[in-house]
């Protein structure tokens, strides 16, 4: 009897950790994402649902030194719902993540970053940055909001303006950090 109990007890602790495991599982498997071109995946932070796809062309970092007057670097991304019976909203925020900055405290007003969108959106939004000094903290560039199928494409420019003055302060002044693409606390909407 008592061999019959414990066998009783065993087999329910493995049929618990089985359910526990197919739970977990079809957790993981329902908050998915996609990330292409990221060699550090932990830039991208997913709160709640399906984002679809980021996709970082040509990689999240941005180390910068030794810049000279008049040069740019220009990082591409995607980010986008990748499937078409997709309806609801979803939310996001483009930040940049300064890790150092000591070229803007020095360049006069030189150093600066923009971001270009371009995609379709079937209501959804694209986030814009118009040309504007780099921060020396980390900070939010843009929110974009993806409703259904829909892909946004984002060309993000920085670097240091030629003000054709003396600009040798910038000299041996570096910048580092890189970009990630955040859901907001709002994350996914339920669509009409």
């Amino acid at each position: 009897m008592g061999e019959v109990k414990g066998q009783a007890i065993f087999l329910s602790i493995v049929g618990i950790c089985t359910l526990l495991v197919a739970i977990v599982g079809a957790t993981f498997a329902w908050f998915s994402i996609t990330v292409t071109g990221n060699d550090n995946p932990s830039d991208i932070i997913i709160n709640s649902g399906t984002l679809g796809q980021v996709n970082f062309n040509d990689g999240t970092a941005i180390d910068i030194k030794s810049l000279m007057p008049g040069s740019f670097t220009t990082k591409t991304f995607t980010v986008s719902q990748t499937d078409p019976s997709a309806t609801g909203k979803i939310s996001y925020n483009i930040v940049l993540n300064v890790k150092a900055n000591t070229l803007t405290p020095v360049a006069q007003g030189a150093f600066v970053h923009s971001l270009k969108s371009s995609g379709n959106t079937n209501g959804g939004s694209l986030a814009t940055m118009m040309e504007s000094e780099v921060p020396v903290n980390s900070y939010i560039i843009g929110s974009g909001v993806i409703e259904g199928y829909e892909s946004h494409q984002y060309e993000y420019t920085i670097g240091l303006k030629n003000l054709d003055v003396n600009q040798n302060a910038a000299q041996g002044k570096t910048f580092s950090g890189y970009l990630s693409v955040v859901l907001t606390n709002d994350g996914v909407q339920s669509g009409n």
